[in-house]
């Protein structure tokens, strides 16, 4: 439970961290073509960099809480 909640936060303070434009740009597309290169699909333009890695963000922990409440489910039934 502490691993989830740790977790979340981490992932919250990245996107904040984003957003605030604390974390430098060019560090998130390097992140970002990282991913991009492993799924196959196109980088985004330069200005779309911090937009889209929030999206990236959204969609992993939308993910990782979708598993967890499908693991949760099975093992209560």
């Amino acid at each position: 439970m502490v691993a989830i909640v740790i977790f979340h936060v981490l992932m919250i303070l990245l996107g904040l961290g984003i957003v605030s434009r604390v974390v430098p740009v060019e560090s998130v597309r390097n992140g970002l073509s990282y991913v991009h290169k492993a799924f196959g699909i196109t980088m985004p333009r330069a200005e779309q960099t911090r937009t889209i890695a929030l999206v990236w963000i959204v969609s992993i922990l939308i993910g990782v809480d979708g598993c967890l409440l499908l693991l949760v489910f099975l093992a209560s039934s």
